[in-house]
């Protein structure tokens, strides 16, 4: 009877840690040096930890850092940029996940990087990333993207463009009028000669 009252302890302890895994920290997630500690204490504590540990004392675990690199942070609209999720986490079945100004950016689900290609003017924003892992979710600092705003160039490089073929037309169109105009002189003084030039017409005589 003592027995199966300890087994059934044992067996109660145990589900009881399943149901808190949350509270169960790896032994890649634990600082063995903890600052203002004995050596020996924290490295016992990870030497006896196969798995994870329960009620691990905050200045034991590791302070994971993430952060986020880009090719570009302040591009022009069309140019591609990549950002990418940089961190320093063991190999603990990680998941990416990415942020713009608050917003889940769904295409960038569980990748470390994003690939913006084309980007325009609302792209530009705070980007962060943030890594899931068995030692808890960390997020990396607003990474701030610029994007030039070309609308207003290309209306300027357009109305130039077109004021120029305005006054090109124009000019054409007025070199045209002016040697239309000479022809048409040129026609009517040849004819004015042929005219003067023309014998005159004999009238015959009345009987």
């Amino acid at each position: 009877m003592f027995m199966r009252g300890v087994f059934l302890n044992i067996l109660l302890g145990h589900l009881l840690r399943a149901g808190a895994g949350a509270t169960c920290v790896p032994v890649q997630c634990l600082r063995c040096n903890a600052t203002g500690e004995s050596q020996a204490d924290p490295c016992l504590l990870c030497s006896n930890n196969t798995e994870c540990s329960d009620d691990i004392p905050p200045n034991y675990k590791k302070d994971f850092q993430v952060s986020v690199n880009s090719t570009g942070s302040n591009v022009k609209e069309g140019d591609d940029i990549t950002l990418t999720c940089l961190h320093n986490f063991p190999d603990l079945n990680l998941t990416f996940g990415w942020k713009r100004d608050g917003e889940d950016i769904h295409n960038g689900k569980n990748k470390s990087k994003l690939h913006l290609k084309n980007v325009f003017a609302r792209k530009r924003g705070r980007y962060i990333c943030f890594v899931n892992s068995l030692c808890g979710c960390y997020k990396s600092s607003p990474h701030k993207v610029t994007v030039e705003d070309q609308s207003v160039l290309l209306l300027i490089i357009c109305c130039g463009s077109a004021l120029v073929l305005v006054v090109i037309m124009g000019l054409a169109m007025k070199f045209k009028l002016k040697r239309d105009g000479a022809k048409h002189r040129e026609r009517r003084e040849q004819k004015a000669k042929e005219q003067n030039s023309a014998p005159a017409t004999l009238t015959p005589r009345e009987s």
